[in-house]
């Protein structure tokens, strides 16, 4: 009898072994963060936008006149430990209460700034006036515009 269970134990240790490692590149649960600017009165590059999942930023600068400003992406990885700080601040549940649009965003061509958050299918995203900010989302702003800024060299 004895042997009999350490053999079921020994197997079905065997068994979870087998059992391939889940990452979180990989979960439903991993959230993508977007970002990005954009100007409706604008010469040049008027829509920047970054895209951010698990340690991968994606950089993609745009423009209404394509052959003199062609679109431009570049990638950049991103330290695990500031990806997981960027995911704890994005709070998704309490973002998706958000309203689509804060203030006046783009009026008297003042720019407008978004963040969108997705987890699985579901995604809300947030317009609102440059430079200004999401109440209780402040931090959270401001490293992504900090991490905008590492793209400057994006050519």
């Amino acid at each position: 009898m004895k042997i009999a269970l350490v053999s079921l134990l020994l197997i079905s240790l065997v068994r979870c072994s087998e059992q391939p490692l889940v990452t979180t590149e990989n979960t439903a649960d991993t959230v993508i963060i977007r970002s990005g600017t954009l100007f409706g009165m604008c010469i040049g590059y008027c829509n920047k936008d970054m895209e951010l999942v698990a340690t991968t930023a994606t950089f993609t600068k745009k423009s209404r006149d394509s052959a003199k400003y062609p679109t431009r992406t570049c990638t950049k990885a991103i330290a695990a430990p500031k990806s997981a700080e960027l995911n704890a601040l994005a709070r998704f549940t309490e973002f998706m209460k958000l309203p689509q649009t804060i203030g006046c965003p783009d009026c008297a061509d003042g720019g407008a700034e978004y963040l969108e958050l997705q987890l699985g299918q579901q995604q809300h995203r947030v317009t609102f006036e440059n430079g200004k900010t999401i109440p209780g989302f402040e931090m959270l702003v401001k490293e992504l515009r900090t991490q905008r800024d590492l793209f400057s060299d994006c050519q």
